[in-house]
This record gives C-alpha cells, structure tokens and sequence, in this order.
C-alpha cells in the first residue's frame, strides 16, 4: 500500500462536505487515523452532493463517457476504500470496478489530479459520478 496523501486531501477538499474536511485531512494524514476516514466511505451523506450527479447504466460507460467529456486520459485509478484489499492502490479500470461494483463497501476511485471520482456506496446501486468543475 503506497498511500497518496496529496491526491486524498484533493478529493476530500473537493468532494466532501465541507464540515467534515478538516477532520478528514487530519485523518488521511495519520497512518493510524485513516481507517477512521475509509470507515466513513460507506455513508454517501459525507459527500458534497451538489458535486455529483447519480449514475445510471454501466459503470465502466459513464466512467468512460465522463473521462473522455472533461479530457481526462487515464487507463488507471487511485483507490480510496474501506476495502483494504483495494485500499490505497493503482489500479487498471476494469479490475477496479470489477473489485468495487456491487460488494457493498464505501469506495472511491480518482481519475487523473481529482478531476473526476466515481463514489460506490454499502448499500446497493448507489453510485455517484462527479460533475464536471467549472
């Protein structure tokens, strides 16, 4: 596990509510104090909901459409997720959905700089896509 802290302060500064930030970034910044961040994941009530829009039909096509739409090229994604098998890693697309789509655990994968995430929440079909930031 090679933890981005630089990249998770990013999406916590532009995706999660506001009150929550500070606490977050604190969290995020303490290898003993994460979990208590990725233990929040599966809430969707921490995100700033405003900068999100519900997705509907495949993942991997909304995610594909949405990279393409706000210029963003990437064949790989950050994971940020209670999963500790995914936690804090790299990974192709494809495996990332293939280990967070349905298995009802708070995930979140960061495309590029936190130009665009996609949010899965615990409870079934509940995933977000970030909306473009203008």
């Amino acid at each position: 596990m090679t933890q981005n802290i630089e990249l998770e302060i990013k999406v916590i500064q532009r995706f999660i509510n506001q009150s929550k930030q500070d606490r977050y970034i604190q969290f995020v910044r303490s290898t003993r104090n994460r979990r208590k961040f990725t233990a929040d994941l599966n809430h969707w009530d921490i995100l700033q909901a405003d900068a999100f829009e519900y997705v509907r039909g495949a993942e991997s096509e909304v995610i594909q459409a949405t990279l393409q739409a706000q210029g963003v090229i990437n064949t790989t994604c950050y994971v940020i997720s209670e999963n500790t098998f995914i936690d804090a890693q790299t990974l192709a697309i494809d495996e990332a959905l293939r280990m967070t789509v349905g298995h009802g655990m708070g995930t979140i994968l960061v495309f590029g700089n936190a130009e665009v995430v996609f949010y899965e929440c615990e409870t079934m079909n509940v995933r977000y896509i970030s909306k473009p930031k203008y």
